[in-house]
């Protein structure tokens, strides 16, 4: 069952500088793991994650819906959940550094460390400068934001010390984690592994900087293959999910699928699959689009334009959700599937900072993700989609390896992590064709490339906040942006 869940839901002004009201003082670190690797499930997978689906092509909103998400007419308040529950989330794991450092707490310290470095990538690729080296400290109440660039240096950084954490610790004296690790089980390999992982996704947005290749290199001395994972190594979250209540179900479920009476919900009403995606999977012969969506009325795989209003066209013709994503109320939540790994070491090889075979790591994460959707006989039936004569999915015959790779990525990271094709995309402009909504009115040339800072630190740190400057969420750039 799930033990605890701090910091699982949104909070509309959210202080990051209190302590969190959540989280008393004599909760040991063990139990606010487990609450805290939970939450960072439901940040992935929750409401204000959905941005993402619907301006990469995923998913398209149904009824009446605001215009401003239609027209990506942005405020404050727009999806600003992956702020305030962000940091609520990096509160919990802070408190578990600032209470293990003793030989006994060295891996529960590392493993805080790493999760923090998942959420600051995360907050930086959103929002570009952000609160970090004053974030979370109770005796700071308006902390001073820190430049993007310098908070993905010290993330390495970060990293790096929690590798020696875990290395160093004294497996006479160390706590064991047991159960309360919800991800990997206290598999310190595993968590090594995905140490590595997020310095490789972190590196690799760099590509198109200035100086990016280089410092992409030094800092990937001494690493192979073999320190990422490789097939049937998904990262997942499970903290025993169950149907027994709804915050108990696995949060995707919980999202868009259904009620613990078997009714679909809200989310499953209110989206549905966007047309872009669907068009794609048909035109390239592409089997997943059965485990994505399901057929419509009329028994066909069927989209709907982002920003369509026509609401009469209803449900029944557009298709919703299917069974290779929509498994079941205790399903995994994905934090990194295998083939995404895989995908990025490919990216990583082809351009020639590590040492490999970017076709065969292609291969196998096309394979991967097959796998991953519950695709019958997925081995045989990926080979026959990469074996086309087609170069957005054949390896050999693309002319344009990086756009092949970026191109699959993009068809596999559908649900799982929208958000980071969202970073491929505005990394590479890949898919180049990506629509804008058709919502009536909309001017917008392409789909917003940030978020705007929240509400909350208008209202709690306004000085430092304004101090960024006129923040537009078509031409505000992330710092990694070309």
């Amino acid at each position: 069952m799930i033990i605890l869940t701090l910091g699982s839901c949104s909070k509309s002004a959210f202080d990051i500088n209190s302590p969190n009201p959540n989280l008393p003082s004599d909760v040991p670190p063990n139990f606010v793991l487990s609450a805290a690797l939970t939450s960072s499930a439901n940040l992935m997978l929750g409401g204000d994650a959905n941005f993402a689906n619907f301006w990469m092509g995923y998913w398209a909103p149904y009824g009446e819906q605001s215009p401003s998400v239609l027209s990506y007419n942005l405020t404050s308040d727009s999806y600003s959940a992956n702020w305030d529950s962000t940091y609520v989330t990096l509160e919990n794991y802070k408190f578990i550094i600032d209470h293990t450092g003793n030989p006994e707490g060295a891996y529960y310290n590392a493993m805080a460390r790493i999760m923090e470095v998942f959420h600051y990538q995360r907050l930086v690729d959103q929002y570009n400068n952000v609160p970090y080296h004053e974030a979370l400290q109770g005796t700071n109440s308006f902390p001073t934001y820190d430049k993007a660039e310098d908070i993905y240096k010290d993330l390495i950084v970060q990293l790096d010390t929690a590798i020696i954490v875990i290395n160093h610790a004294d497996l006479s004296l160390v706590d064991d984690p047991g159960p309360y690790d919800v991800m990997f089980q206290a598999d310190m390999n595993k968590w090594i592994k995905f140490d590595h992982t997020l310095k490789l996704k972190i590196l690799m947005r760099q590509t198109e900087m200035a100086g990016g290749p280089a410092y992409i290199q030094s800092n990937l001395t001494g690493l192979t293959l073999t320190d990422f994972f490789t097939v049937g190594e998904d990262v997942t979250i499970n903290p025993q999910y169950s149907n027994s209540n709804t915050l108990q179900q696995s949060p995707l479920w919980r999202n868009v699928g259904y009620n613990t009476d078997g009714s679909p919900t809200i989310g499953y009403f209110s989206n549905r699959a966007n047309s872009y995606v669907v068009n794609f999977y048909l035109n390239n012969n592409d089997l997943r689009v059965k485990q994505y969506y399901d057929t419509n009325a009329y028994g066909i795989y069927q989209g709907r334009a982002f920003g369509s209003s026509d609401v009469g066209q209803g449900n029944s013709n557009i298709s919703g959700f299917g069974g290779g994503i929509l498994v079941s109320p205790t399903q995994n939540a994905y934090i990194i599937p295998a083939f995404e790994s895989l995908f990025i070491e490919s990216e990583a090889v082809q351009r020639g900072y590590l040492v490999g075979d970017a076709e065969t790591l292609y291969k196998l994460a096309v394979t991967e993700s097959f796998r991953s959707l519950g695709v019958p006989d997925f081995q045989t039936e990926a080979q026959t989609y990469y074996s086309q004569a087609n170069p957005n999915v054949n390896f050999a015959a693309s002319s344009n390896k990086i756009n092949t790779i970026i191109t699959q990525k993009w068809a596999a990271m559908n649900t799982y992590d929208p958000f980071e094709s969202y970073a491929d995309w505005r990394r590479l402009g890949i898919p180049a064709d990506l629509p804008v909504s058709v919502y009536p009115g909309t001017t917008a040339l392409h789909i917003p490339i940030r978020l705007l800072y929240p509400s909350s630190e208008y209202h709690y740190n306004a000085t430092n906040v304004n101090a960024q400057g006129d923040i537009n969420q078509f031409t505000s750039k992330i710092f990694w942006m070309p």
